[in-house]
């Protein structure tokens, strides 16, 4: 797909580290599969992958936990 953001770059798969942040939790997922702009690095990532890492860190946040980092694993 076209780059959005650069309007210039074309998307290819690849992967990505997303950190979220809530209150007191600081939560990083890495190896986030993504589609990732080649002229300027934006990375999209899709809905489905999207409300899976949310419900991950709703869980993380709701444990008490202040940082967690883990590899994305995508629950089939």
């Amino acid at each position: 797909m076209k780059c959005t953001i650069c309007k210039h770059g074309e998307t290819k798969l690849g992967v990505t580290t997303i950190t979220l942040e809530k209150g007191n939790s600081t939560i990083v997922f890495k190896e986030v599969p993504a589609q990732i702009c080649d002229n300027c690095g934006e990375k999209y990532i899709d809905k489905a992958t999207t409300k899976d890492l949310l419900n991950k860190a709703r869980e993380i946040v709701k444990n008490g936990v202040e940082v967690d980092i883990r590899k994305y694993e995508k629950v089939a």
